[in-house]
């Protein structure tokens, strides 16, 4: 079974430990991949010790290893929107299947305070695994991207 550390705007995080979670990310994101400049911010504004950012990071490990982790940004959108979003979540191969990825949602319910959002297109893999998790479809997105 997994153990679960959560590392958030009250912990001392090192320049070694962020970069230890972004590498994870970076090598286990796949499909989901993002930039490495955008894994960075969103790892960075989930440590943040400003007011106006926060959030938090729970990282899954076994036997020390990390197996998984999950960055989640709080929004500051009391009410009319999720007050936190899922930024990031990845699992190592290896342990994919196994609840890890469940467990670790799980977690995040327990520490986020307000509703969680994930942005997901409803035909991706993972998906279901949010809808099993007691997510639901909201709203389709539409962007500008400038």
């Amino acid at each position: 079974m997994a153990e679960f550390q959560l590392l958030n705007t009250t912990d001392f995080v090192t320049t070694l430990e962020k970069e230890s979670i972004i590498n994870f990310l970076m090598a286990n994101l796949e499909e989901y991949q993002d930039s490495r400049d955008n894994v960075s911010r969103a790892v960075e504004y989930a440590l943040s010790k400003f007011p106006h950012q926060g959030g938090f990071v729970l990282i899954a490990r076994k036997d020390e290893e990390i197996i998984g982790i999950c960055v989640v940004n709080r929004t500051n959108f009391e009410g009319y929107f999720a007050e936190n979003i899922i930024a990031f979540l990845a699992i190592c191969s290896e342990e994919r299947r196994t609840g890890v990825a469940t467990d670790l949602l799980k977690q995040v319910m327990v520490y986020s305070k307000g509703s969680i959002a994930a942005r997901l297109k409803p035909d991706e893999k993972i998906a279901d695994l949010f809808r099993k998790s007691g997510f639901r479809q909201d709203a389709h997105e539409f962007i500008l991207k400038r």
